[in-house]
């Protein structure tokens, strides 16, 4: 009796005072600045099994209550970050408020419409009535991530904590992970609500007693019941299902351990991130890194098969000083094993300027360059920090490109002597956008996924630093290849991820170098992610897959065309019915939690 009574009196008495805070707390830890999975799932599916209590008319006070509250702890974790983002704190401040606010509203707004939706849309199938939230949460937060100047950064999306579902990410991309942690909101919520209604106390009868137009759920058969429950639990063995490979399946194929740098079927390559110490500049008489600081800290790594300078690391005037720069570089290189990625920031002519004036812009950029006379690869930042960068910066409009090239190997080696290494690259807060890769020149069979992508970064804090390089590491899961993350931020996070390697090898200043295996014969094969040209095809699968429920309860519903009418007139009775019972109990606030669909 002990325990009736205490969820008489925490979900009856103080119902939302305890859920309030439950959201409070499951909130303050799901909405860090790198988010995690089950923390997640906690809060969103107390935000589902609360929404009911926000359906009515007199709740708005209560919504708006808990959009502040969801507001202000969106904004917590993320503002000692913030401070120094822009030229003001109280600018930055100001910033960060109206986007936790805007996404907290976003998120209520969506469990809010799905509760409604529950007791005025009539869906006979289950499958459906619990597949409609997933599917919606991932299509939002999808919509979401390509409105949003910073992506996914800040977006109520997981980036940890979840690595038994990690191979599904070349499988579908980032929308699977929102998909599963409202799928398993879905499940406990929905098992909570079956556990509030499955015993009736003699304190809760007069209330059940009291509420039959409000409420559907006392005259709920056991046939209804229990096909939720079934449901429920074929939901629920998916869900672990899918995570089932993971615990079953070697671990190298799938990518959870790092692949042997010797062997047979590895190529190691060396690497590295040029991150020269801050220490030499009381030694040069100058104020912050320049050129020469980075060009000389590279002929000390030249062992490196692969080097890369930080997000911005020097700057130039203009192109031809651009080029003359690279050029000293090209000297430095030693071998013709050698490649280093210079990451600059360059001023140049406006090429759409019709007055003649030769309009200056600024861009940033990344070089890759070898023993070549011609530069290998040139790329543009594509997406800018808001203010920070958008107002001194030009974006570019152009893809990432991709790069093969030939690596000769040891002697000792057994295999080809020659063999290629493809790469890629995107700049820092390319990597939070979605799809950042999905029109890589797949075509060409010589021109298969990149083995290797070139991340340079420069974040201001190490929070965002931390952020920005789960980011990266989620895109290189993608497309099922390795990074080399190079962040030469204050406390910025550098370092290698993809195919088993999550190593932060540097916080803060400091050059290193990393040799990693490998596969070979390298698998040209796009993933099915790339297949599908990324997560616009993964949020389609998800509506056929919730579409395709549906229309199978439809055709048996409606098995012969002349059925349709009598099924249309049975939803305009039930429609009809329904208003009327708004109409009599507009006014009135339901004394319990009612859950019907």
């Amino acid at each position: 009796m002990t325990g009736t009574t205490l969820r008489y009196a925490v979900f009856h008495v103080h119902r939302n005072k305890t859920l309030l805070l439950a959201t409070i707390l499951t909130s303050f830890f799901a909405l860090t600045t790198v988010p995690s999975f089950i923390p997640f799932v906690l809060n969103l599916s107390v935000l589902l099994f609360y929404a009911h209590l926000l359906t009515n008319r007199s709740s708005k006070a209560r919504i708006f209550m808990l959009w502040i509250v969801l507001s202000l702890v969106k904004s917590f974790h993320w503002f000692a970050p913030s401070l120094n983002a822009l030229s003001t704190p109280f600018t930055s401040l100001l910033v960060l408020f109206i986007h936790g606010a805007l996404t907290s509203f976003v998120t209520l707004l969506s469990v809010i419409i799905y509760a409604r939706s529950r007791t005025r849309l009539r869906v006979h199938s289950f499958w459906t009535q619990i597949l409609v939230f997933p599917t919606a949460w991932a299509t939002t937060w999808y919509a979401l991530a390509h409105i949003s100047p910073v992506g996914y950064l800040t977006s109520w999306s997981p980036v940890s904590g979840f690595p038994a579902y990690d191979w599904l990410m070349p499988v579908f991309g980032t929308p699977i992970k929102d998909w599963l942690v409202a799928s398993w909101a879905v499940v406990i919520s929905r098992l909570g609500e079956l556990w509030y209604m499955g015993e009736e106390t003699p304190e809760e009868a007069p209330l059940l007693d009291h509420e039959p137009l409000v409420s559907n759920a006392s005259t709920s058969t056991d046939a209804m019941i229990q096909g939720r429950l079934k449901a429920l639990m074929a939901l629920g063995g998916v869900l672990l299902a899918l995570a089932t490979p993971s615990y079953i399946w070697n671990g190298a194929d799938l990518a959870l351990l790092p692949r042997p740098v010797i062997g047979s079927e590895s190529t190691p390559l060396t690497v590295g991130c040029v991150l020269p110490s801050r220490a030499r500049l009381n030694q040069h008489n100058h104020h912050q890194l320049n050129f020469e600081d980075f060009l000389s800290e590279s002929k000390t790594m030249n062992t490196a098969n692969i080097l890369l300078w930080p997000e911005g690391a020097v700057s130039f005037a203009d192109e031809d000083e651009r080029e003359n720069a690279l050029t000293e570089v090209r000297r430095v290189i030693t071998s013709p094993k050698q490649r280093v990625g210079v990451s600059f920031e360059e001023s140049y002519r406006d090429p759409e300027d019709t007055t003649g004036r030769g309009r200056v812009l600024k861009r940033t950029g990344l070089a890759l360059v070898s023993k070549s006379n011609e530069t290998q690869m040139l790329y543009f930042k594509r997406n800018l920090v808001p203010i920070a960068e958008s107002y001194r910066l030009q974006k570019s409009d152009n893809p990432p490109p991709l790069f093969t090239f030939d690596l000769s190997m040891p002697k000792w080696l057994p295999g080809p002597a020659i063999r290629p290494i493809s790469l890629t690259t995107s700049i820092c807060l390319d990597f939070a956008m979605p799809d950042p890769f999905v029109d890589l020149p797949w075509s060409t069979k010589s021109s298969g996924k990149p083995q290797i992508i070139l991340g340079p970064a420069r974040t201001w804090d190490l929070a965002v630093g931390n952020a920005m390089w789960e980011q990266a590491k989620q895109r290189a899961m993608e497309l099922d290849s390795m990074i080399l993350w190079c962040d030469g931020g204050d406390g910025g996070v550098s370092g290698i991820a993809g195919h088993g390697m999550h190593e932060v090898m540097q916080v803060g200043e400091g050059s290193w170098i990393r040799t990693i295996g490998l596969k070979y014969p390298a698998d040209e094969n796009r993933t099915f992610y790339g297949m599908i040209k990324g997560s616009g095809g993964t949020i389609a699968i998800l509506w056929l897959l919730l579409l395709g429920g549906y229309s199978g309860q439809w055709l048996l519903a409606a098995p012969t065309v002349g059925s349709l009418p009598q099924n249309l007139r049975g939803m305009f009775l039930r429609w009809r019915e329904y208003r009327r019972r708004q109409t009599l109990s507009h006014d009135q606030e339901p004394n319990l939690l009612t859950f019907d669909d």
